[in-house]
């Protein structure tokens, strides 16, 4: 197996320096382990990022291939030899995918990354350090500051509400059906979930729904200026003003698509700048230009991660611009598996992730049971990774959701205090119930056909909790009896929230 360590930027590395972290040179002081599924497109930035780590001590890298039906095998052969390849007859999601590596990792430390995630040249040094600092004989995982790929420019946005009706107590803006940067569609790209309710509408089609002010991040290009295309209705004809820092173009020229409209005064200002623009109830689309001087901004992914006291894991700092504001570093009550270090001996005795997670929470589980064993988890400000937003998965679709809400109530089974799992656990069939109840009162006001899956995905997501409730309740019993934390004691990292 090859092993990479201050690469020459090909992958071949300078071999085995610094050795173990005891300092004595024998081997590699850690793992990195990827897991692929039809990546071919994702990897090549990763691993050339990887090989030009610079780091003073010796690293192999593993990527496990999920059965890839693209040719990801091929690519990996061919552009990066130096890789060990560990293949699957079938994908076996993130949790499986790792494990089938993890479980015969013989370095001391093993680092996870995600195949759309670009670390800066010194993310694993930095990583890897506080292993070796004082009080580090207790930290059982480090995490990192995870940052979204590309850069952003930061929008405001206000429009005047309306309610739907007494079936949706929501008050929206405008709908936004797509979002363009100098042609390009971004519309699945902008983070604006401070501004938005989600992803509405068919897969293929979706549209978002904006509330009256907030704010929503555009990924642009590092420099010059960009042209800014939206297509949106509303209830109504009204104006909406956007406005963002630094000073804007001229209005571009040139024709526009159907329906279009050119913001024809965008005043200048050095320090804000502003437009105000129409929005009817018919879609149309509105374009306007930033000037090259806008700000471009890092938007926070993740910092280490939290669980919300109903239960719900969340990603510390999610969708913030960064400031500076998570520059310490401290702990944190969970690790994000894009980016996490943890210890091979620890991660052995708690048999990695879950199998059964397949994909998602499956770090937030690990997390719970590190702590458990009486490990601290350190976020560390300096690891830097850009990963590209849902490049793997997407948020909201039917394999999110089906994954996030029952790999919650597995968690909780497993690592929480009995009330707070018995709690979330009865909670759901009963929403959903509610909300099977509220859709068909929705379709009879309308005259219309109910939306029936959401309800059926949340009735299939408990009936394969049911399943697995027996094997999760064992889980629960190992834990219990290997822990030197109580669960009761752990709860009080959960944050309100």
């Amino acid at each position: 197996m090859s092993s990479a360590s201050k690469s020459n930027g090909d992958g071949s590395g300078s071999g085995a320096e610094s050795g173990n972290s005891d300092g004595n040179g024998t081997g590699p002081l850690a793992t990195v382990v990827i897991v692929n599924w039809n990546g071919a497109h994702l990897l090549p930035p990763c691993l050339d990022a990887l090989a030009k780590q610079d780091a003073p001590f010796a690293f192999e890298t593993q990527v496990v291939d999920n059965a890839s039906g693209d040719d990801s095998l091929e690519l990996l052969a061919s552009r990066y030899p130096w890789v060990k390849v560990v293949r699957s007859d079938r994908n076996l999601g993130f949790a499986g995918g790792n494990n089938l590596a993890l479980r015969n990792v013989t370095t001391p430390l093993a680092v996870l990354l995600n195949n759309d995630a670009i670390p800066e040249p010194d993310w694993l040094a930095r990583l890897l350090a506080p292993f070796d600092e004082p009080g580090g004989s207790r930290l059982g995982a480090v995490t990192g500051k995870v940052v979204f790929l590309p850069r952003f420019l930061r929008l405001t946005l206000a429009t005047p509400t309306f309610s739907p009706g007494p079936h949706d107590p929501r008050q929206l803006g405008v709908r936004v059906s797509s979002v363009t940067v100098d042609g390009r569609e971004v519309l699945r790209e902008v983070l604006w979930e401070k501004l938005t309710f989600g992803a509405e509408g068919p897969p293929k089609a979706p549209f978002f729904w904006t509330r009256g002010d907030g704010e929503l991040c555009v990924p642009v290009p590092e420099h010059g200026p960009v042209t800014i295309g939206i297509t949106w209705a509303a209830d109504t004809a009204k104006d909406v003003t956007l406005g963002w820092d630094g000073s804007p173009d001229a209005p571009t020229s040139g024709a526009l698509p159907s329906g279009a409209l050119q913001s024809d005064a965008l005043p200048s200002d050095a320090l804000q700048s502003s437009c105000t623009l129409p929005v009817t109830a018919e879609p149309s689309t509105v374009s306007f230009t930033v000037g090259a001087d806008a700000p471009r901004v890092d938007v926070i992914n993740n910092v280490g991660g939290i669980v919300l006291t109903e239960g719900y894991g969340a990603d510390r700092g999610y969708q913030q611009i960064d400031t500076g504001q998570f520059d310490n570093p401290e702990e944190v009550f969970t690790a994000c598996g894009n980016g996490m270090a943890m210890r091979t001996e620890l991660g052995q005795q708690l048999g990695w992730f879950d199998d059964d997670f397949f994909l998602y929470y499956e770090d937030t589980d690990l997390s719970w049971r590190i702590r458990s064993r009486g490990y601290q988890i350190r976020y560390v400000p300096g690891a830097v990774l850009r990963h590209v937003h849902s490049a793997s998965s997407v948020e909201w679709s039917p394999l999110f959701v089906f994954h996030t809400d029952r790999n919650r109530l597995l968690m909780l089974t497993k690592d929480a205090t009995a009330r707070t799992a018995i709690s979330a656990v009865a909670r759901y069939p009963l929403t959903t119930a509610s909300i099977a109840v509220r859709t068909l009162r929705q379709a009879w006001r309308s005259r219309s056909r109910p939306a029936v899956r959401p309800t059926l995905l949340r009735v299939r997501v408990f009936s394969s909790y049911l399943r697995l409730l027996p094997t999760m309740l064992r889980h629960r019993r190992e834990i219990g009896a290997a822990a030197t934390e109580r669960r009761v004691s752990l709860q009080s990292w959960l944050v309100e929230r």
